[in-house]
C-alpha cells in the first residue's frame, strides 16, 4: 500500500467525488476545499487496509478498484458484509458514531486508489452546510432500509430463496446470465445464512434439474423464472 500526502488536483484526481450524489450540487470551491485536504491510498489485490477497530481518521471513497468488508465468525468463517467500486464510499455511517473505529476488516479484491476523506472535515463540512447533510442523510438513510430489508430476508426465507435472490442480485449488477461469483462458496454459504453442505447440495440440484451450471467461480443462469418464482418475495414495492 502506498499512501499519498498531498493536495489533489480536482482537474487530474476528483471526478469521483465532483460527480457522487452527495456532492454533485455543491459549489466547485466547495468541493475543491474539501478535495484539497484529503489524501490517497493505493492498494493492491489482497491488501487489507485495515482492520476491525482500527482508529478512522479517514473515509475512504473508491475511486478504482473494489474492495470488501468482511468479519471473522467465531468459528473462523469469514463473513462477507459489503462490496465497493468506484463512486462508493466504505463505511460511511462510522464517521458519524462515537468510537470512530472501522467497525469491520477492509480489504482490497483488485488493484486501486481510494479518495481518503478526513473524518473530522466531513463532521464540519456537514456542520456548516445544512443541505450536504441532508443529502448524506438521504444517501444513509437508503443504505439503512436495504440493511433492515435484507436482515428481514434472511430471517424469513428459506436457503433456496436466498440464493436464488442473490443470483438474480448478480444477473442485475453484472447484466449478463454468465456470472462471475465475486466471493468463494464458504462467504458466500455464511453472507447467506446457511451451512457450506447446504449450498453446494443447492447447487448440485439445481444443475442437474437444469436451472444453472457452474464450474469454479462461473455460473450460468438457464431458468431465469424458476429463480424469480422463487425470490418473488424479496422484491420491495418502494
Amino acid at each position: 500500500m502506498t499512501f499519498v500526502k498531498k493536495a489533489l488536483s480536482p482537474d487530474e484526481y476528483g471526478e469521483v467525488l465532483f460527480r457522487h450524489d452527495w456532492m454533485c450540487d455543491e459549489p466547485n470551491d466547495v468541493v475543491c476545499e474539501l478535495l484539497a485536504k484529503s489524501e490517497r491510498l493505493f492498494f493492491r489485490q489482497d491488501d487489507v487496509l485495515f482492520r476491525e477497530g482500527d482508529k478512522m481518521q479517514h473515509c475512504l471513497l473508491v475511486e478504482t478498484g473494489k474492495l470488501q468488508a468482511f468479519r471473522h465468525t467465531y468459528g473462523g468463517d469469514e463473513k462477507i458484509f459489503g462490496q465497493f467500486e468506484r463512486g462508493e464510499f466504505v463505511a460511511i455511517a462510522a464517521v458519524f458514531m462515537d468510537h470512530g473505529r472501522f467497525p469491520m476488516n477492509i480489504r482490497a479484491q483488485s488493484e486501486g486508489h481510494t479518495l481518503m476523506i478526513p473524518r473530522q472535515d466531513i463532521h464540519q463540512f456537514c456542520l456548516q452546510r445544512p443541505e450536504l447533510a441532508l443529502r448524506l442523510l438521504n444517501y444513509l438513510g437508503k443504505k439503512l432500509y436495504s440493511t433492515i430489508n435484507q436482515i428481514d430476508w434472511l430471517t424469513s426465507s428459506s436457503a433456496p430463496q436466498r440464493l436464488a435472490d442473490y443470483l438474480l442480485r448478480q444477473h442485475h449488477i453484472q447484466q449478463t446470465q454468465q456470472l462471475t461469483l465475486p466471493v468463494s462458496r464458504g462467504q458466500l454459504a455464511t453472507s447467506l445464512g446457511m451451512r457450506s453442505e447446504t449450498l453446494s447440495r443447492l447447487m448440485s440440484d439445481w444443475k442437474r434439474q437444469g436451472h444453472i451450471t457452474y464450474r469454479g467461480h462461473q455460473v450460468e443462469l438457464c431458468d431465469l423464472n424458476y429463480l424469480k418464482a422463487l425470490a418473488v418475495e424479496a422484491r420491495r414495492t418502494f
